[in-house]
């Protein structure tokens, strides 16, 4: 069962709040810092993925749930089909010592609340 309905209220406006004031140096900065604490080999395509995520939760997360990982990962599928959609985003991120799938790494290096729903138990999918 989906506990979206009764957890949204609680994280719904973390990710906005975290994100609303950030600005591409901050988050350059952010993720290069958390990269090389990881030994993780941050490229321009992982900046360009980070921001275009980031932009979406400044536009979107401000008027609607921001819980449903899925519903982000099939943004970024969507940014990135003429690249490969999710083949190449787990390409790129799925590396990332400590971390499974996508919307966790870039979280972490992005230094932003987790999602509570990043993880489709029912499927074993990591997002």
């Amino acid at each position: 069962m989906n506990n979206a309905e009764n957890t949204a209220p609680e994280n719904e406006e973390l990710i906005y709040d975290a994100v609303k004031n950030l600005t591409k140096d901050e988050i350059d900065q952010t993720v290069r810092k958390n990269a090389a604490a990881k030994n993780f080999n941050l490229t321009d395509a992982h900046l360009s993925v980070i921001h275009s995520l980031i932009e979406h939760y400044q536009r979107d997360c401000k008027t609607r749930d921001c819980l449903a990982a899925h519903e982000h990962m099939r943004f970024l599928e969507e940014a990135y089909d003429f690249k490969g959609g999710s083949k190449y985003l787990y390409e790129l991120f799925d590396a990332m010592p400590d971390t499974r799938g996508v919307l966790m790494p870039i979280h972490e290096l992005a230094g932003l609340p987790a999602l509570r729903l990043e993880t489709d138990e029912g499927f074993g999918t990591a997002f």
